[in-house]
């Protein structure tokens, strides 16, 4: 652990949102534009994304904007 942060291992849509500064919808768009960006969904049907599905959104963020 750095600097005193737990590390999880899924994240959802609301948290990834929040950590984008981005509205979920803009997420499930991007999902729909970037084949790379598939995040995994549980048995009830929410995405589940790990943070290598973070660091890409990063980086697509990064250059759209």
């Amino acid at each position: 652990m750095e600097d005193g942060q737990i590390q999880k291992l899924y994240y959802s849509i609301s948290e990834v949102a929040s950590m984008l500064d981005v509205e979920t919808h803009v997420l499930r768009y991007w999902e729909t534009e970037f084949r790379q960006l598939r995040p995994r969904k549980n048995r009830a049907g929410r995405r589940t994304y790990k943070q290598s599905d973070i660091d890409l959104l990063f980086a697509i963020k990064r250059l759209l904007k």
